[in-house]
């Protein structure tokens, strides 16, 4: 450990860190930004990027702390703000929500979209202030210890994930590693991520881009369920599944997300995909620890609970390398690693040294930002879950305008609304087929940096 966090002068830092927490200035700009990551988060397509592109000219003119303050207030309100429209209508937001999706959508058609969106709301809250509170007491040991990793460490650590998905989802061992097949080969077109030379792009196909993450994920959950319904005539209201719900366990759920809490912790600290990466494991786990393993898949309120705070707690932990060790562990840690340079704070071992005020406002500022999440997140289920009783024949045309207009903003382009298309068609076919896409969608999200990290073994020599 840093021999600055065993000082007495940690108090007196940790002191001025609390007093910058007086300014009104800060706890708006807090609030605005954790309100701004929700709204973000709603809208698939969009996303944190965007609205933190968007502001970021912001920090050349506030003060240092509360524009680092909105800016990451947007990067962790939108992982809870992905989480509604998994819940409500089973498109999510970004990645991280996928796994959220797998039993709070079922909840929500069961009747339970109010209790499942609070649920939700108070397992992110759970998962953030877990994860703050480990960033004071462990992170300076933890994110050190992560460097020692290297590009091997981290390829077996998504490995593992993949291979822990592959045995516990619900296609089966067979149909999971075929899925994970397909996923890594959707992953290959575009530009190679070690050494930027286009493949795979088949020409008039246009796909220097590869393949949209955006359009993949509104396609597979979003556009797909909706095709079947519509080919089906399967379209069940909220009342038909009421029965098939379990009762919640509060004392389980509240385990299962503390479980996810630890998960996510860990796995943000290290730069492997962490919050799809932990949300995945975490609903592995509770599956395996369940004594109803049955009832996953089908509004289990541990597997909402436990991926819902893993992706929070995992978006907190990556504050911990980025501000000790100057390592961003995601894009937006480097977006905000930029902003950190413009505002003139060096992130390093010596910066609650150095600069206390910063360093441990913006550590409160975390424990402040949950606070508001809390509050925004429960204030508003009644609202978001009132949108969940409208009847199939009113809800299907918003999902499909949102699913395209999504993948149109995510792409860019029409390309986004045509791989979106695409994916839905798929997306039916694999379902026909008793297949689980979120085997799929895992390996897309960590082919690129699985091939980078094997690549980079193997160039060292190990």
């Amino acid at each position: 450990m840093d021999a600055s966090f065993a000082d007495p002068s940690l108090f007196a830092g940790a002191w001025t860190g609390l007093s910058a927490m007086a300014s009104p200035e800060l706890w708006l700009l807090a609030l605005a930004g954790v309100f701004l990551g929700m709204t973000v988060g709603v809208l698939p397509g969009f996303g944190p990027p965007a609205a933190m592109a968007l502001l970021f000219p912001l920090v050349y003119v506030l003060d240092p702390l509360p524009g680092i303050a909105l800016l990451a207030g947007i990067f962790y309100g939108a992982k809870y703000g992905g989480a509604v429209t998994s819940i409500l209508i089973g498109i999510p937001g970004e990645a991280d929500a996928v796994a959220t999706l797998f039993e709070g959508h079922p909840l929500a058609l069961g009747g339970k979209a109010r209790q499942a969106l609070s649920v939700a709301t108070m397992a992110s809250f759970t998962g953030g202030v877990s994860a703050s509170i480990g960033i004071v007491l462990l992170a300076p040991v933890l994110s050190g210890a992560a460097l020692f990793l290297g590009p091997g460490g981290r390829a077996a650590i998504m490995a593992c994930a993949l291979l822990l998905v592959a045995c516990t989802g619900p296609g089966g061992f067979r149909r999971n590693l075929a899925m994970i097949f397909l996923g890594l080969a959707l992953a290959l077109p575009g530009m190679d991520p070690v050494y930027g030379e286009a493949r795979l792009t088949f020409g008039q196909w246009r796909l220097s881009g590869g393949v949209e993450l955006t359009s993949l994920l509104l396609g597979m959950f979003g556009l797909g369920d909706l095709l079947d319904a519509l080919m089906s005539g399967s379209q069940n209201t909220t009342s038909e599944r009421a029965d098939s719900v379990p009762a919640l366990n509060r004392f389980s759920t509240i385990m299962a997300a503390l479980r996810g809490s630890l998960i996510g912790f860990v796995t943000g600290l290290v730069p492997c995909g962490a919050g799809v990466t932990a949300s995945f494991a975490s609903h592995a786990l509770e599956k395996r620890l369940s004594r109803h393993p049955e009832r996953f898949g089908k509004g289990a309120w541990e597997g909402l609970a436990g991926p819902e705070a893993s992706n929070n707690a995992a978006a907190m932990a990556s504050f911990a390398p980025l501000l000790l060790l100057g390592l961003p562990t995601n894009p937006i840690m480097a977006a905000l690693l930029g902003a950190l340079t413009v505002v003139g704070v060096a992130p390093g071992p010596s910066l609650p040294n150095e600069q206390p005020a910063f360093y441990w406002g913006l550590i409160f500022c975390l424990f402040l930002g949950n606070a508001f999440l809390l509050l925004l997140g429960l204030g508003l289920a009644g609202f978001w879950a009132r949108l969940a009783r409208l009847p199939f024949r009113l809800l299907w045309p918003a999902v499909l305008t949102l699913c395209l207009t999504g993948s149109y903003v995510g792409a860019d382009g029409m390309s986004g609304p045509a791989q979106c298309v695409l994916f839905g068609a798929l997306a039916v076919f694999l379902k026909r087929h008793a297949c689980s896409p979120a085997p799929l969608v895992l390996a897309f999200v960590l082919g690129p940096r699985l091939e980078t990290h094997l690549m980079q073994t193997l160039l060292s020599g190990w």
